[in-house]
């Protein structure tokens, strides 16, 4: 089954290339696409979008595909001539700055909605194709001048680079687990926990389905408001709670 739909928790994951290890899971989702990939370079500075365009064109060239950097394109339907957007990781709140600077928002939802362009996020654009933003790890180093409302393709939160608590640690700083629990203190919204190599396949309908599937390694932990967390069901369909 093809899923329009890929979020990878991180490119980079211990023994692997970049992008390497969910290697299958991208070929999946670009099968039977004869354009470039789109790629969005803006989780990075300015300064090192051609050199971020330039590395996930190297990885795509494993796949047969070419890769073009939305930075080089004029802006007016810059997203007609293509059939997957890849936004790629690094700071998350640059990134949706600079989309909202660019009001790319509309535009990429409505197009991935209406099946016209597949999805792929890996970390930052992982986060930017959920709800919001608000369960990201990263530092809010700018701020989104239309507060933190992401693309919300995936009704619900992620929470990519998902590290367990670990019982016997000496690190005495908030788990991970208490930080999620902080922000179901204050938001009723499923996050879903993801480990490094891990991802999450959904198609367009999420938001009337609930349904997704996690493939890859490592699984995914699913926090529910008021409940205990459990491990979600791996390589199979299920209905997120």
């Amino acid at each position: 089954m093809q899923y329009p739909i890929l979020l990878i928790s991180s490119s980079a994951v211990h023994g692997y290339g970049y992008l390497e290890c969910n290697k299958d899971a991208i070929k999946a989702l670009v099968k039977d696409i004869n354009s470039p990939v789109l790629f969005v370079p803006y989780a990075a500075a300015r300064s090192e979008w051609d050199s971020y365009t330039d590395k996930v064109r190297t990885f795509f060239k494993t796949l047969d595909m070419d890769v073009v950097g939305i930075h080089t394109l004029p802006h007016e339907n810059v997203l007609d001539d293509f059939g997957v957007i890849f936004i790629g990781g690094g700071n998350t709140f640059r990134l949706l700055h600079t989309l909202q600077q660019q009001d790319l928002l509309g535009d990429i939802r409505k197009t991935v909605l209406s099946g016209k362009i597949r999805y792929m996020g890996s970390s930052a654009g992982t986060n930017m194709a959920t709800r919001s933003i608000c369960t990201t790890n990263d530092m809010p180093i700018i701020y989104p001048a239309n507060g933190f409302d992401a693309l919300n393709l995936l009704t619900c939160q992620v929470n990519p680079h998902y590290l367990d608590p670990e019982p016997d640690g000496t690190h005495k700083g908030e788990t991970r687990d208490q930080r999620l629990a902080e922000f179901h203190q204050e938001n009723d919204i499923t996050v879903i926990g993801l480990r490094e190599g891990a991802y999450i396949n959904i198609h367009t309908d999420f938001a009337t389905t609930r349904e997704l599937c996690i493939g890859g390694i490592n699984g995914a932990k699913i926090f529910v408001k008021d409940k205990a967390p459990y491990e979600a069901p791996v390589n199979e369909k299920f209905v997120l709670e």
